[in-house]
């Protein structure tokens, strides 16, 4: 719902607001309030709006993976939290026909293009993101759309594995579709029945698939699931939450230890999507799919994920299903590399079946000595099967373990991005402050860009001071 600009400039000293949505903690909700109320002058300053303009404003959250490594493209399982770090919008129609989106950071520019379904989106830019989304909606709502203007802030850092891009475009979605009344349209009614369906949509708009009878294209170039969508829209304060995807399915959702701290160690190593970086993070989905191909010749199935294959072999003990696979996809070279197709199997298997439900289990029984185990075999699996765990991030993970974590383990898509521990309440301020030390006196490149701070399970997308 819109609110005028003047009622959101009085609204956004209003503390009350940041505690619903970050919790009470002074420093948080000082650090939130900041953050928004500079977006707001921004928004002032560029776009000049009259007191009785209608506008929107948004509050998109990063995620953390902490379990499901890859597996939802696959149809698998993970255990996901919405972060109270993300991205503050406030955007309003404009007459010119135009989307004009600015970052209240000047290094980043602002990206002016036309409302239109014909925009070509530029790879490896950062307005690759939000022009992919307003091509789609008007590939599938009409090109009789407003123009927009849109300021953002964000307290992510870039590239982080911490679903920045997810929540970029995201945002955009909701600040471009709110002013123009999408949510009302017969078209969108008709395929998108609730925030599932949404966060399925949203996650075909970025890697480009159609979701029912929204066509769709391109998107931004990387093939992923939908786990950072639906947790960005559905997460839950002070809740773990666990998902099935291929289709979402809402599993259950677990109360975050009170005496637990998650600590992320942002290695400084941006996750990049680009060029071989893009082939790198996209050869991780393609194998999956692969391994799907592979046992469909073989054994005459028509599965589509790779969880049909475990619910085809239910029963069978898991040597068994591990060599049933092996037979299908062994041996299958590609720009002379074995893709090693059974150890991409077995990765999902083990996270699947082995690692998340322990998983759950020590979270809910408060057994730290399993969640510790489940942790690290989950991580090592990631590194093995997955490739995807760079230098950095292995340094991150064994050493939070040495300094005392109780678990430690990068996340996200990988080649880059982060790592997460968990401490015990009380100690973070110590334990980042050692590990924060040794890495950057270790990896002297990363010690301006490498960031550590705590975070914790918060609400998911929200519509601000409607």
């Amino acid at each position: 719902m819109p609110t005028s600009f003047k009622e959101l400039k009085y609204s956004i000293s209003d503390r009350s607001h940041y505690e619903k949505l970050f919790g009470g903690e002074e420093e948080v909700v000082e650090r939130k309030r900041k953050l928004f109320t500079r977006v707001v002058e921004e928004f002032e300053k560029t776009f000049n709006p009259s007191p009785s303009d209608e506008v929107y404003a948004f509050f998109v959250p990063g995620r953390v993976e902490v379990f499901g490594k890859h597996t939802d493209y696959a149809g698998g399982h993970s255990i996901l939290f919405a972060m109270d770090r993300g991205f503050f919008a406030v955007s309003r129609t404009n007459d010119l026909k135009m989307v004009r989106i600015r970052e209240i950071d000047p290094s980043y520019g602002e990206r002016v293009f036309p409302v239109s379904d014909k925009i070509e989106p530029p790879i490896g830019d950062w307005g690759n993101y939000p022009m992919t989304v307003v091509k789609r909606v008007c590939r599938n709502f009409g090109t009789s759309l407003k123009g927009v203007d849109i300021m953002f802030g964000c307290d992510l850092p870039p590239a982080g594995g911490m679903s920045g891009s997810s929540a970029l475009m995201i945002m955009t979605f909701f600040a471009f579709s709110a002013p123009n009344e999408i949510f009302e349209h017969p078209v969108f009614k008709k395929n998108i029945k609730d925030r599932n369906d949404l966060a399925m949509y949203l996650a075909c708009i970025e890697n480009g698939q159609s979701f029912r009878s929204l066509s769709g294209e391109r998107g931004v170039g990387t093939f992923g699931g939908s786990e950072d969508h639906t947790i960005i829209l559905n997460g839950k304060q002070n809740m773990l939450s666990v998902y099935q995807f291929s289709p979402i399915i809402h599993k259950a959702d677990i109360a975050y230890p009170s005496d637990l701290s998650f600590i992320i160690l942002y290695s400084g190593v941006k996750a990049e999507k680009t060029g071989d970086a893009m082939y790198k993070y996209n050869l991780v989905s393609r194998r999956a799919r692969l391994v799907v191909k592979k046992y469909n010749e073989l054994y005459g199935t028509e599965h589509t994920v790779m969880r049909h294959i475990l619910e085809e072999n239910e029963g069978l003990e898991a040597e068994e299903i591990l060599r049933k696979v092996e037979r299908a996809t062994s041996g299958y070279i590609e720009r002379g590399m074995d893709l090693d197709l059974p150890g991409r199997f077995k990765q999902f298997y083990l996270e699947v079946t082995e690692y998340i439900p322990q998983a759950v289990k020590a979270y809910v029984f408060r057994d730290y000595e399993l969640l510790s185990k489940a942790t690290n075999l989950s991580h090592e699996a990631s590194k093995k099967y997955l490739w995807n765990i760079v230098d950095e991030i292995e340094f991150l993970q064994k050493r939070s373990l040495e300094l005392g974590a109780i678990a430690a383990s990068g996340f996200g898509a990988g080649f880059g991005g982060s790592a997460y521990a968990v401490v015990e309440k009380g100690k973070e301020a110590e334990f980042i402050e050692k590990i924060s030390n040794e890495y950057r006196s270790r990896f002297r490149k990363y010690a301006e860009s490498s960031s550590f701070f705590r975070t914790y399970p918060s609400k998911g997308f929200t519509e601000l001071f409607a």
